[in-house]
Parts: C-alpha cells; sequence; structure tokens
C-alpha cells in the first residue's frame, strides 16, 4: 500500500510546524515505551550537517493473508526518499516503483518491495543506496492499519476522483468501489485509492495518483481545525510508524517545515519502464537518465562529484575518506592513488568555480590545505589524503 509518502511528509513537516512540535517531543520523550523510535539499525548513514538529508519512508503492505504477525513477511508498497536541504529550504522527493528490479544482497535479483520482506528495514535502506548510490540518513515505515488510522485521525481527506475505481482481490482481501466525484475518504475509502493499481500506465500513473492524494492531505492538515487533532493524530503515528529519527530530530524538521515554501517542494519519479523477464513483470530503470536524475536531486545545491585520492599510502583510507564526503552530501566519483605517498598534509585541489567546495569539503578536516588548480581532470575537486589522517 503507498501508504505513507505525503502523509508522513504532511505530517512530520506540516502538523508538527503548527504548533505540535514541543507537544510532541515531550509526549515522545515521556512514553519510553513508545513503538515510534527503533534505535537498533545501523543501516543508516551518519548525517553530517552541511549536506542534504535523505529519508526513505516506506508504507507497507498487508503481508501474507492468515500469517502469524511473528513470521509474517511485509514488503514495501511504497518507497520514497525525501532529501532535504535545510539550508536552502528545499525538498525533493523521489518515488520508486514497487516493482523495480535489483539485486537485493543475501538474495539475488528480486523486486525492491521484497527489501523490506527479507530484512525489514536494515535491508530496504541498503536495497535504496545500493541502488541509487546516495546515503540514506533515516527511514520511516508506517504499518498496513497504520495509514487508515492516521487518515481517520485526520477526519477524512477531500479529493475529487476523475473516474470509477472497482476491483476485487478475494485472495488478498481486497475490495475497492469507488465512485467519481469530489468526496471526502475516510480510512477505509483512502486506502482504496491509494492501492488501485489497474491504471494504463501501470505503477507511474498509480505514484501520479498517490502524489494527488498526498495534495489533498497537505491541505487537510493546513485547515486550522487540524490543531484540535493534534494529540490523536501523534498518538496514532506513534502506534503505527517505525522510525530510527529521534524525537528531536523530528521536531528539527519541524521548525524547518514552517520556513519552506510548497513552491520549494519537487516531485519525480524514476525513470524506466516495464518489462517481463522470464514471465515475470518488473520495472526497469533507465540507467543514463536515473544517474541525471539522481545528480539533480541529491547532489544538486552547491555541492558536486569530488575525486579521492590515496596520498599517504595507508591501505583503504581513500574509501574511507569518501564515505564521509558522501555522508557530508558530496559525490564521489573518484577514487585512486595520488601521483605519490609522499603528502604530508591533506590537500584539497578545486577549480576557481569550485572554491565554495572545497572550503566546505576543508571544514570536515582538521588541517586541509586548499589549492586553486584550473588543470584538474573533468574539473573535479579533488581531495589528496596525507599523512595527516591515518
Amino acid at each position: 500500500m503507498k501508504i505513507l509518502k505525503y502523509t508522513l511528509l504532511a505530517i512530520l513537516f506540516v502538523v508538527l510546524s503548527v504548533g505540535s512540535g514541543f507537544y510532541y517531543v515531550v509526549h515522545s520523550l515521556n512514553k519510553a515505551d513508545a513503538g515510534f523510535a527503533d534505535n537498533t539499525s545501523p543501516s543508516t548513514d551518519e548525517f553530517i550537517k552541511g549536506g542534504r538529508m535523505n529519508i526513505l519512508l516506506m508504507g507497507v503492505d498487508a503481508g501474507t493473508i492468515g500469517a502469524s504477525e511473528e513470521h509474517n513477511r511485509y514488503r514495501s508498497d511504497t518507497m520514497m526518499v525525501f532529501s532535504i536541504d535545510l539550508d536552502k529550504k528545499n525538498i525533493k522527493v523521489l518515488s520508486i516503483p514497487r516493482d523495480t528490479r535489483v539485486k537485493i544482497q543475501g538474495v539475488g535479483i528480486e523486486k525492491i518491495n521484497a527489501a523490506m520482506a527479507f530484512g525489514g528495514p536494515n535491508l530496504a535502506v541498503k536495497t535504496v543506496k545500493d541502488l541509487l548510490d546516495v546515503p540514506i540518513h533515516n527511514y520511516v515505515v508506517v504499518n498496513y492499519k497504520g495509514f487508515k488510522e492516521i487518515i481517520d485521525a485526520l477526519g477524512g481527506v477531500e479529493i475529487n476522483i476523475e473516474k470509477p475505481m472497482k476491483y476485487d482481490d478475494n485472495a488478498g482481501n481486497l475490495h475497492i468501489d469507488l465512485k467519481p466525484g469530489l468526496q471526502v475518504l475516510d480510512g477505509d475509502k483512502a486506502e482504496q485509492y491509494v492501492r488501485y493499481r489497474h491504471y494504463p500506465g501501470g505503477d507511474l500513473d498509480r505514484i501520479k495518483a498517490q502524489q494527488k492524494f498526498i495534495d489533498a492531505v497537505a491541505k487537510t492538515l493546513l485547515r486550522p481545525s487540524t490543531l484540535l487533532k493534534l494529540p490523536k493524530i501523534i498518538n496514532t503515528i506513534q502506534e503505527n510508524v517505525q522510525t530510527d529519527m529521534q524525537p528531536l530530530e523530528i521536531a528539527s524538521l519541524a521548525n524547518l517545515a514552517r520556513q519552506v515554501s510548497t513552491d520549494n517542494i519537487e516531485m519525480f519519479m524514476l525513470p524506466g519502464e516495464a518489462k517481463y523477464i522470464s514471465g515475470i513483470s518488473y520495472f526497469i530503470p533507465y540507467k543514463s537518465q536515473m544517474e541525471e536524475l539522481v545528480d539533480n536531486i541529491f547532489f544538486d545545491g552547491g555541492y558536486s562529484k569530488v575525486a579521492v585520492l590515496n596520498g599517504n599510502g595507508s591501505s583503504g583510507i581513500a574509501s574511507r575518506i569518501a564515505r564521509i564526503l558522501e555522508q557530508n552530501g558530496f559525490k564521489v566519483v573518484k577514487i585512486a592513488n595520488a601521483d605519490s605517498f609522499d603528502y604530508e598534509t591533506t590537500t584539497i585541489l578545486y577549480p576557481k568555480e569550485k572554491k565554495d567546495d572545497a572550503e566546505k569539503i576543508a571544514k570536515i578536516f582538521t588541517n586541509a590545505k586548499l589549492k586553486e588548480e584550473s588543470q584538474l581532470q573533468a574539473g573535479l575537486t579533488t581531495v589528496i589524503v596525507g599523512k595527516d589522517i591515518n
């Protein structure tokens, strides 16, 4: 089920921004047994100030009908990466079709929605990181019944349904029957709307419909009457949402919400096409277009591609520094040895137009030297790791 996407975006960036941030933090810290936080996951990257914050949002389906809860395996029916520039106050959202064909570590070739079923949020995060080659700093997962309860807590969502939506899946206990017209959807009908899949354009049309639903949710959350429902909304979220974000982190995002204009929120879909391979329907990303889109979403905003060279001879040092740079929002496109291993001090070479990038990189290190260089290969800002870094 495309459960959370903007529902959670709206919850985090709208509901909290209109006055509940302090209430939420106090409420969360006082609930020692709250199910909202999950501190066991080592899969997400450390967020270091200066880069974009990337949050993976997932909505899980009903799992296997009839399976016991402890043995049930939930797939992610929705996958969206929210990339947030805290300084420029903009948000870019990338939707990943559930049928995207990927290699899942320890599993093999599968649809990307299976990662959640095989390894929970940890494996889902890793799979998305491997697909996009970007850092993921946090995840948020909403469960099957949580979506309906959140919508009901809001008092329903008004939306205009353009065409009849009718579908029955007895095996999956899914029954959709929505009439066209402007109407308020309660939790049950909202679930029908976001789970409907029989569009001419398949998953891509489904994502468009869900983006429309998100806009409707955002409008609902912006109503003054929503303030009166905040305690119920927050309790519902805590009972149905799993995340590795801490209350104070969410409060920080709530503060950002007050400053983000809707004009600064952009939505994207992974480019690609549906194909049958060995009798199975997959979504196949267009590799070059995907890489271009990833650059646009995750690595614009003043951050650029960089090269990292080993200038001190220590094994693995360049790769380690590359990971740190990526956690800061830079995209490392080259890792290699420098012309020698005799660099005493870490040196950052940069073309004139990339001075800002070089200065941001320099803040990561203690004694790095900056040097403008006009003859850099491909104009890449280049970090040469010196003997001052072990």
